[in-house]
């Protein structure tokens, strides 16, 4: 009874806060609220749990936490192509590799409203709630909407695989690189069957306690048909996109550039919400979870690539 109070309370408090935002960007004439992205690479502290019992676990007790929260609209479960994919430990400082196995990339309806997240505030420190032991090990970044692009296919389409390309620009170069996304590079991705949409943020710091604020600022998410699409027109054409002279320059100035390879395995969105809805074709076994409708892969769904195909796709998503 007593968490059921907690959680209308901070519930209440979410609304409480969200409407005083509002109010405070009617008086004060600052621009309505911005789309926000928190994205959680989880996994097994101790790894001992294995993939279906910590699939297990985030369904029946991370998921519908975080969709109880106001700010969350919509939840991807996301699991890395790549089985060099680790979570961190004592000896790489509890840095996930390669992205780590598994990610939850979690869009919020106001990127300030983290600040009053409690479900969100804790997955950043790794810990659940009351004095039960740690299941997980976490690293959050937050980040705020910058460009959403729809491709060819239409809004209705979705797509089982997401390519995350993290890029840091060399310094007074953030101009550019937007532009040549902008103006270049997406249309010709889009151009390409393997594309469905592509979403753009830049990294915000300070939100959340805990969070690393640290590592490339500016991340586009291109969601595609399947990994098999993607695997199969790398290797047919030798490249995603080709090089033009712009994206030459773009990449040889990058102080980094960071890419992976996701295998969508579930969408959940809250059930008061108008979001997206999903073909049932591709998404089936829906479930009541408390308040979140989820929406999960068949489980015969068998796209995930092995690491040649990772390499593949990763080298050669942008130009190479």
């Amino acid at each position: 009874m007593s968490t059921v109070m907690g959680l209308k309370r901070n519930k209440s408090i979410q609304g409480l806060t969200a409407l005083l935002n509002s109010l405070q960007r009617v008086i004060s004439n600052r621009p309505e609220a911005v789309e926000g992205l928190y994205w959680l690479a989880i996994w097994s502290v101790d790894g001992s749990l294995e993939n279906e019992s910590f699939n297990d676990v985030l369904q029946r007790l991370v998921v519908p936490r975080i969709l109880k929260d106001e700010g969350a609209s919509l939840l991807w479960k996301l699991r890395n192509a790549s089985p060099a994919a680790r979570g961190g430990n004592q000896v790489n400082g509890h840095t996930p590799q390669h992205g780590g196995p598994c990610a939850l990339a979690v869009r919020l309806r106001d990127v300030e409203m983290t600040w009053t997240s409690r479900a969100l505030q804790r997955l950043a420190l790794g810990r659940r709630d009351g004095d039960q032991p740690r299941v997980f090990g976490t690293e959050v970044r937050t980040y705020e909407l910058v460009q959403r692009y729809e491709g060819q296919r239409g809004p209705k389409a979705r797509g089982t695989c997401v390519v995350a390309v993290l890029l840091e620009p060399a310094p007074g170069q953030e101009s550019d690189v937007d532009s040549w996304y902008r103006r270049e590079h997406l249309a010709k991705i889009a151009a390409t069957p393997v594309h469905i949409r592509t979403t753009r943020y830049r990294l915000r710091t300070g939100l959340v306690h805990g969070a690393n604020d640290g590592g490339p600022t500016m991340l586009a998410l291109h969601e595609c048909v399947s990994a098999q699409v993607l695997l199969d027109y790398a290797i047919q054409h030798g490249h995603i996109v080709k090089e033009t002279p712009w994206s030459k320059r773009v990449f040889e100035n990058a102080q980094s550039v960071e890419r992976t390879i996701w295998d969508v395995t579930g969408k959940y969105q809250q059930c008061d919400a108008k979001l997206d809805k999903l073909p049932p074709a591709v998404y089936a076994n829906q479930a009541k979870v408390k308040s979140a409708k989820v929406l999960d892969f068949n489980a015969t769904n068998n796209i995930r690539p092995v690491q040649t195909q990772a390499n593949i796709i990763g080298g050669r998503f942008l130009h190479k």
